[in-house]
């Protein structure tokens, strides 16, 4: 205190409780617990808060429910026995009930104490109370009990842990036993489920015990500090600067004159330490603040102790061998036992008020719509004639089965509802119901557990999820060579090295091979000739891979198998490209720039999202998934990407180029889609799931009716039908984005315009090759011929070449050494023609 502070949090046993108790009404020292309610202790004028909830009474009405007549109380510290004391002081006189107890002085060595209390049980007093200081001595003394053989029928344990689900009692399932206690903390709470996810991927190193389970003297701690926050938060926001003027150069200072809170006094003649300055203050806010923590329901009672807690009664033993809860308790309601919950006669399915409810809703497609105003004023519409969509059918339903009246009010701010993190008041939907302005809320209002903390709910009548909005793409147009797409690159490059192994292959088996060697006929010294050059090669290859085939054909076995391999390559290849072509030229796709949430989150040329208030928007900021915090963040760094309604976030998709995605319900999705322009899509699955319910104010009659004709109308499926009606039957764009589905496409020459420019180009490149080639013959013939005229020999031999329409290319290159000797004749057989006689006519023929 001497160093200055502004509250303690610390833990606190029997023994040091009116030292503590003494010293912080001295100074005014706020003092936070979390570790033992202050019991037998004067309580006026108290600085300490208590964090743990009293449990004296709740034991006491246990007690009287279970209708005992004889109590066996084991405790095993001095707090178990000032409860005791608390039981004796505040049991009512006419209860009936006998006490006797005893002090295990040793809980890891109690088998004797056990064994006492088990010889004088009778058949009728095998009651027992445990009430033990720790969770370890919970443990301990169980085990002992069913190593002595205290876990038999008649026996009843009453426990005063507030873990009790957490003890291990496989060993007392079987034997007839029964075991009661309490639970602080309901797994269904979520602040707990929130913080158990956060706790579980904490690093150990950082956080001792991390991952571990979390038991209720910690969740105290947490909910303690809490409350500090809580605390400090409220005065700041009340008066901003009323700690300014304690601290000093990094001091504390109290009263503004020295500084810290000494405890006593330097000199005997100055006046007593003043008490702290701020400790009435802060501790009045302390017992101001309300929130839900860990530990449920968080706010407290003048003199400092929790109020508006509930304790879950949980209970192990033959029909139930797990800890099953079996009621609660409320310092207010005292028991309730779900079985009498579940006696409760069945809510009236009729109404019989008469006044006129006042439903508040939001205009939302097509949950609620205003009628085009021509038809508004053509047909003079008022009241709830000028909407139309889904909430006012399904508000003429639960009238005409329940039987009331109704007025359709759009929300005077346009706000489904949300809570003012300062203010702590409600806008929207929410407020009208708070405030008695409307009766029930009817729109796509989501369940959450905000909530439904101040109003009440109906089962869902709708169940949705957040999804992600966006431009509908462009379809992609066929390229010129869009004939090549059915294969990817890689395999086209993968083919034409096939392509260009096997020629090679060919004509290196061939060239080695003595079997594709051939002897020239006609020839004086007979020459070998090889069908398979590397020309005749590459043309083979070509000719089976165009299904074409070629006049050569390997005779050797070597060819012929990598014939054969070839063949069947080429047979796989050519199938598969015809079945993927097919597809590839008649469909027309849609490539979408984003197809999955993951995509979205890791790129930024497309902006996202949502809705300034509202559901979705609470979705991002709580969620504990690494994915959906890096959206989050991303969104808060970028405000002007968030919206303030639904409309302005779906036009800004549409006018954005594909540039923008909207994070908002799915039924709102699936609804724009089916409308003209047909210009979005949805994204991908869901991201969560929740539901839309009828809301109601707390403790409405209405609430049990509507919630009892929801279900039937869900059961006999006139809400799908309604749904149906509203998304499916006035669809106004066809399956695949609004074109016309009855007609098979047909292709158009911008798909096949490649093969065409293909065949253009071989056209070309022909023509020119043969034109070339002509043209150098041309060139290179000149001179010869030239030659040959100035000697007659030459010339003799060239006429006679010429009347053989051919010239030999030895009289060209060896014209100016002919002789006699060089000439010689032969008989020319033409073949037989097809469809005509075969004929011989010989002819002699002059070959230099």
């Amino acid at each position: 205190m001497n160093t200055g502070v502004f509250l303690f949090f610390g833990t606190k046993s029997i023994h040091s409780l009116e030292i503590i108790d003494h010293y912080t009404k001295r100074f005014h020292m706020p003092y936070i617990s979390p570790s033992l309610s202050r019991v037998a202790v004067d309580t006026y004028d108290s600085f300490q808060v208590s964090m743990k909830p009293p449990i004296t009474q709740a034991i006491i009405d246990l007690m009287i429910n279970f209708d005992w007549q004889v109590v066996h109380y084991l405790y095993d510290s001095n707090e178990g026995l000032k409860r005791l004391q608390e039981i004796f002081s505040t049991l009512p006189r006419q209860t009936d009930v006998r006490f006797t107890y005893r002090k295990l002085e040793d809980v890891y060595h109690a088998h004797e104490d056990l064994r006492t209390l088990d010889r004088m049980n009778t058949a009728d007093d095998k009651k027992i109370i445990l009430d033990l200081s720790s969770y370890d001595a919970f443990t301990s003394v169980l085990k002992q009990i069913a190593e002595v053989g205290m876990n038999k029928h008649e026996y009843f344990y009453l426990l005063t842990t507030l873990d009790f689900s957490r003890l291990d009692f496989r060993r007392f399932i079987h034997g007839g036993v029964n075991l009661t206690g309490f639970d602080l903390i309901d797994p269904n709470n979520k602040q707990y489920k929130r913080f158990v996810r956060k706790w579980e991927n904490a690093s150990s190193n950082e956080y001792r015990g991390a991952g571990g389970e979390l038991m209720s003297d910690s969740a105290l701690a947490v909910d303690s500090l809490q409350v500090i926050t809580e605390t400090f938060s409220e005065m700041l926001a009340k008066d901003k600067p009323i700690f300014q003027g304690s601290f000093r150069r990094a001091h504390v200072y109290n009263n503004y004159t020295r500084p810290g809170i000494p405890c006593t006094k330097i000199h005997h003649s100055e006046p007593e330490p003043p008490p702290w300055m701020h400790g009435q203050a802060i501790l009045d806010t302390i017992k101001m603040v309300d929130f839900q923590g860990l530990t449920g329901h968080v706010m407290f009672t003048p003199d400092g102790f929790r109020h508006d807690y509930i304790l879950h009664v949980s209970s192990v033993g033959l029909h139930h061998q797990t800890p099953t809860k079996i009621g609660s308790w409320h310092p207010d309601y005292g028991y309730s036992s779900l079985d009498a919950d579940q006696r409760r006669e069945p809510a009236e399915t009729n109404y019989t008020d008469s006044s006129v409810k006042v439903i508040t809703t939001i205009l939302s497609k097509p949950m609620l719509m205003r009628k085009d105003p021509a038809k508004i004023l053509e047909s003079n519409l008022t009241g709830n004639d000028v909407y139309e969509g889904f909430v006012p059918d399904f508000a003429k339903l639960l009238s005409d089965r329940i039987g009331f009246q109704y007025k359709l009010k759009e929300v005077s701010d346009g706000h489904y509802g949300r809570e003012d993190p300062n203010t702590k008041q409600w806008d929207g939907m929410v407020k009208e119901l708070v405030d008695g302005t409307a009766d029930m809320a009817l729109a796509d209002f989501t369940i959450t557990y905000d909530r439904e903390r101040v109003v009440d709910f109906t089962k869902p009548f709708m169940e949705v999820g957040i999804s992600i909005m966006i431009k509908k793409p462009e379809i992609e147009k066929p390229g010129v060579f869009s004939f090549m797409k059915p294969f990817n690159f890689k395999i086209w490059i993968f083919i034409m090295l096939a392509y260009g192994s096997v020629s090679i292959g060919l004509f290196l088996v061939s060239r080695f091979s003595p079997y594709e060697w051939t002897k020239v006929k006609g020839e004086k010294d007979p020459q070998l000739n090889e069908e398979f050059s590397m020309l005749n090669s590459f043309w083979f290859s070509t000719g089976a891979l165009m299904l074409q085939g070629s006049d050569a054909c390997p005779r050797s076995m070597s060819g012929r198998v990598i014939g054969t391999v070839w063949w069947f390559f080429v047979l796989i290849i050519i199938s598969s490209y015809t079945a993927n072509l097919a597809a590839f030229l008649t469909i027309e796709r849609m490539v979408a720039p984003i197809e999955t949430v993951d995509d979205l989150a890791k790129q930024t040329q497309i902006k996202y999202g949502c809705v300034n208030s509202g559901t979705t928007r609470e979705f991002f900021a709580s969620s504990l998934v690494p994915i959906y915090q890096t959206m989050w963040n991303f969104m808060m760094s970028n405000p002007q990407n968030m919206v303030n309604t639904t409309s302005e976030g779906i036009e800004r998709v549409r006018s954005s180029k594909g540039k923008y995605a909207f994070l908002v319900e799915s039924n709102i999705i699936e609804y724009e889609n089916s409308v003209e322009p047909c210009d979005t899509f949805k994204v991908d699955r869901n991201l969560n799931t929740k539901g839309f319910g009828v809301a109601t104010p707390k403790y409405s009659p209405l609430r049990d009716v509507l919630n009892l004709h929801v279900l039937e109308l869900k059961e006999d499926s006139t809400l799908i039908k309604l749904r149906n009606k509203w998304w499916t039957d006035r669809s106004q764009c066809a399956p695949n984005g609004g074109k016309d589905t009855s007609r098979k496409n047909s292709l158009s020459l911008s798909n096949v315009a490649g093969v065409f420019y293909i065949l253009i180009c071989g056209l070309v490149v022909a023509v020119i090759y043969g034109a070339l080639s002509f043209i150098i013959l041309k060139v290179r013939l000149i001179p010869i011929t030239s030659y040959a005229k100035a000697m007659p020999s030459s010339s003799a031999a060239l006429e006679t070449d010429k009347g053989n329409g051919s010239l030999s290319e030895y009289a060209i290159n060896n014209g100016h050494s002919h002789s006699d000797r060089d000439v010689k004749t032969y008989t020319y057989n033409p073949p037989p023609m097809i469809g005509f006689e075969a004929f011989q006519q010989p002819q002699e023929h002059s070959d230099v």
